[in-house]
This record gives structure tokens, C-alpha cells and sequence, in this order.
């Protein structure tokens, strides 16, 4: 796949097929990954894979926690009103979806995230320093070499809230915080959750040209 259709055509997987994902193409994707830029060259993540009963006691556990605390679900805050449209459109469009999956809102965007959306397994980022930036690239470029493998991948912000569960399910040393976590198999494409894919702004809408014909 080109790269630029590989950026053009990935999005956010909800739905997963339980197929395990081999090693070797986990590793591949990781490959790919790691010749992501940071600052300095510092290179600053770590990367554990969980697999099997291992993710599914993870998102079990999450999803326990989730239900515990009750999370507020995603929608417009104190962001410029650009944004706060922006995501307002989102959430509109997550519940058309969750509605037609049978579930509200927040099961679908909420509880879905903590349990992994049922991803065969979960690729969690951790880093020791105090660069979390640094991570972002690493992420973005493992989500591209995914889709490119024809992969679905989902990155969840919600179970970063129990980052100290997840250190301790998974064995992540204790000074290390993690910072990305990453929902990851192949996609079921009969899924509803499947067909969106969140539409972006035009370019006209955010770059200037300066000293340009």
C-alpha cells in the first residue's frame, strides 16, 4: 500500500474479529514503528504485547473498574467552538451508531474502550522519562503499518486512567507510566461500528500560505 493511502484510508476499529494476529506480523508492525522520529534520538518507549487470556483478564478488569467510577462520556468542553463543533459532531454520529449496535453511548464509547472493544490483543506504550510527546509519533507510525498489513487498530485515551492496573496485569515496571494504549486485530467488517470513519477539515479551514503565488 502507498503511504499516502495508508494515512488517507485508516481509521479507528471498534469491532474485532477474535482471529489471533500472528507474532511475526506484530513484530513487523513494531519494525516499522520504531523508525519513528523523536526528540534528540532519545527513542523513549517501551512496547508490551498482551495476548490471549492475558488481554481479556486486562479487559475484564477494566471494564469492572470502568463501571466502578463511571466515567463521564466524550462531548464539547471549554475547547474554541471550532473544536467543540467538531466533537459535537462525533459524539452525534457515535450515537447513530451505538444506537443501531443496540447500545447507548457510553457502553459503546466508554465501556467499549475499556474492554478493548474485544480486540484479541492490546499493544500498550510506556515510557520512562517525562518526554509522553515522544510517544505520539511511535504510536502514529505503528497505527499506519497496521492498516497497511491490513490491520484495525483503535487508540484509547479512557483506560489511561488506570494506568496502575495496567502496569501491574501486564508486568510494566512501576516507573515507567504509560502513556498510549492501542486496541489491535483484524477488523469485522459486518460490524456497524466499522463503516464511520470520522471526516476531517478541509485544508482552506487551518493552513496559511505565506509568500506563495
Amino acid at each position: 500500500m502507498e503511504t499516502l493511502a495508508a494515512i488517507r484510508e485508516r481509521k479507528s476499529t471498534r469491532a474485532f474479529l477474535p482471529r489471533p494476529v500472528p507474532k511475526e506480523i506484530i513484530a513487523e508492525i513494531l519494525e516499522a514503528s520504531r523508525w519513528a522520529p523523536s526528540g534528540s534520538n532519545r527513542q523513549p518507549w517501551h512496547v508490551t504485547v498482551a495476548a490471549g487470556e492475558t488481554c481479556r483478564a486486562l479487559a475484564e478488569r477494566l471494564v469492572a473498574r470502568c463501571y466502578e467510577r463511571r466515567p463521564g462520556s466524550i462531548g464539547a468542553g471549554s475547547a474554541p467552538t471550532e473544536v467543540d463543533s467538531r466533537v459535537a459532531a462525533l459524539r452525534a454520529d457515535l450515537e447513530e451508531i451505538a444506537a443501531r449496535m443496540g447500545q447507548s453511548l457510553w457502553e459503546f464509547v466508554v465501556a467499549g474502550s475499556f474492554r478493548l472493544y474485544d480486540a484479541p490483543m492490546v499493544v500498550v506504550v510506556s515510557n520512562p522519562s517525562g518526554r509522553g510527546g515522544d510517544v505520539a509519533p511511535f504510536v502514529t507510525t505503528m497505527l499506519l503499518a497496521a492498516h497497511d498489513l491490513g490491520l484495525g487498530t483503535c487508540w484509547l485515551g479512557y483506560p489511561l486512567a488506570e494506568g496502575a492496573l495496567i502496569r501491574e496485569m501486564l508486568a510494566i515496571p512501576e516507573e515507567e507510566r504509560v502513556r498510549a494504549v492501542v486496541a489491535l486485530g483484524y477488523p469485522d467488517p459486518d460490524s456497524p461500528a466499522n463503516a464511520y470513519r470520522s471526516p476531517r477539515d478541509a485544508l482552506s479551514s487551518f493552513v496559511r500560505w505565506v509568500d506563495f503565488d
